[in-house]
């Protein structure tokens, strides 16, 4: 991917210090997700107010790498119920994080190791709406709960190779 890298100072007056400003122009591909910032003619752009002593293209890459973390942060956030820390103790507050991050974890795990490929970077809310909202009845043959499924093809087919990899898993070993 190439990049075109203007660089300039910038010193607003209730700044202590100029900071550099970093744009990237690149060409748009056909691929590409929407631009974050604007896109003129056939070109996407992004920019930066920076003091890090970093190269344009070091800038680049650093701050794509905390977008995609603060991407992560506001998934928990809404996703896991940590919108609002729920008591004003400290070690209860703990304990819910760890049980949040837990969460978290094992819904991860669960993607990367049971779910096919091209759900492996749904949110929980769109991996919940893909696995849980399907139409359905649970019956209970033999008095044993069994969740029926709408028979379909595609829902059939794809449980199929989720249980399939559930199957291949061995269990942890303490």
């Amino acid at each position: 991917m190439s990049a075109h890298w203007p660089v300039n100072e910038h010193h607003p007056q209730d700044w202590p210090h100029a900071r550099r400003c970093v744009v990237a122009r690149r060409p748009i591909q056909e691929s590409d997700p929407e631009p974050t910032l604007f896109v003129m003619k056939r070109y996407a752009y992004r920019a930066w107010h920076t003091n890090l002593p970093l190269t344009p293209a070091g800038v680049w890459h650093f701050y794509d790498g905390r977008a995609g973390m603060e991407r992560r942060i506001r998934d928990i956030r809404e996703d896991y119920a940590l919108s609002k820390i729920p008591t004003r103790a400290f070690e209860a507050n703990a304990l819910y994080l760890e049980v949040v991050r837990l969460a978290y974890n094992l819904v991860t795990a669960f993607q990367r190791t049971c779910l096919p490929d091209e759900w492996q970077s749904l949110t929980l809310s769109k991996l919940r709406h893909r696995l849980f909202w399907l139409p359905g009845e649970l019956t209970r043959p033999q008095n044993r709960p069994t969740l029926r499924l709408v028979n379909s093809p595609l829902i059939a087919k794809t449980g199929e190779k989720i249980l399939h990899r559930v199957h291949k898993l061995k269990p942890l070993e303490g």
